[in-house]
């Protein structure tokens, strides 16, 4: 994941130069053992850090631990540890001294049992890895660990209809339909693997399929635009019909959404010579361009139910005009990590 801000590795410990005058102990040397973790395949994140110096007293503070992208402005708290510090009496009037073990502290934890629903998702399904350091705090003191984490990187595609067009969507019977669609990852782009096709029906009123046209596949890796012909039958009575573009019928493609891969417009046939003016859309349709001849494209639930796996006639005629590899550098990632502010101090 492209950062914002770019994070160097550095320790940084809080009031560092007052440390002996307060005589307090404070974590350092913080090091994340497995700096790659491909989130969710693997969940458990282990860290290594020590502590130092020494206090009068304790009052049992824990090392707290947090995911942060701007050197520990803003982080994802991921759990604490117990630190390991031991107190005896000593000096004068035997004061109680108390000093951590010498020994590197270990911080295992499982992403999943700390992190929110929102960036357990957010990780999951980014395209690239998001990049973070660790903040360890205790006390009044806390340090950044020296080396990055990337977490993440493996999300699927979510192949969709982005946009289109129908010209003309007023057509006589016997007559075509040219059809420009484009067909873009609402998530990440897919580098490998089988393409996904997009496949063109014809659907009565009731949008029940009536006949399949044929397909033709989508350009990796980021989708295509499309301008495709196809034939209206000539044996058809006037009335509403819709054409239907499904985009990986035979589900080749695991997606991050199954449940949009279907955009269908509405046509009118006519038994004289078509006018080419517009059809208004339903309500409950979306317009995909309001120009021209166009129809409206609909990417609902209801509409992936009813053309689930058709096993439908195949009308000849269909042409693919034109397929264009879509360029974008990006795809639509809406996937936003949930980070709060750290306290300079955590007690």
């Amino acid at each position: 994941m492209k950062l914002d801000k770019i994070v160097v590795g550095f320790l940084t410990t809080t009031a560092l130069c007052s440390q002996a005058a307060l005589a307090s102990i404070y974590p350092g040397n913080v090091d994340i053992v497995n700096t790659e973790l491909p989130y969710p395949n693997q969940k458990t994140l282990e860290v290594e850090y020590h502590m130092f110096g020494s206090e009068i007293f304790n009052n049992g503070n824990t090392v707290n631990f947090a995911l942060t992208q701007d050197g520990g402005k803003t982080g994802i708290n991921i759990g604490r540890d117990f630190a390991d510090i031991s107190c005896g009496s000593s000096g004068l009037g035997g004061t109680m001294r108390c000093v951590p073990s010498r020994s590197t502290q270990t911080y295992r934890v499982n992403l999943d049992s700390v992190l929110s629903t929102q960036n357990k998702n957010a990780l999951a399904n980014s395209c690239t890895p998001y990049e973070f350091q660790v903040k360890a705090s205790y006390s009044i003191s806390s340090a950044l660990s020296f080396n990055t984490v990337k977490i993440g990187g493996l999300g699927a595609p979510d192949w969709l209809v982005s946009s289109g067009k129908f010209s003309p969507n007023q057509v006589t019977a016997g007559g075509q339909v040219v059809i420009d669609a484009e067909v873009s990852s609402a998530n990440c782009a897919q580098k490998s693997g089988t393409a996904p096709t997009l496949a063109v029906y014809l659907a009565n009123a009731n949008k029940q399929l009536m006949y399949f046209y044929g397909e033709t596949s989508v350009l990796l890796p980021y989708g295509s635009r499309h301008t495709i012909t196809v034939p209206i039958p000539s044996g058809l009575t006037a009335g509403t019909y819709y054409l239907v573009l499904v985009v990986d019928r035979n589900d080749v493609v695991a997606e991050t959404n199954e449940n949009n891969n279907v955009a269908t417009g509405k046509i009118t046939v006519l038994n004289s010579v078509a006018s080419g003016q517009s059809v208004a859309p339903d309500a409950h349709q979306q317009s995909a361009n309001t120009s021209g001849s166009m129809t409206y494209l609909s990417r609902t639930d209801e509409d992936n139910q009813n053309f689930v796996d058709p096993q439908l006639p195949v009308t000849p005629g269909m042409k693919v005009l034109n397929s264009k590899e879509t360029d974008q550098d990006e795809l639509f990632n809406f996937n936003k990590l949930d980070a709060i502010a750290l306290p300079e101090h955590q007690e």
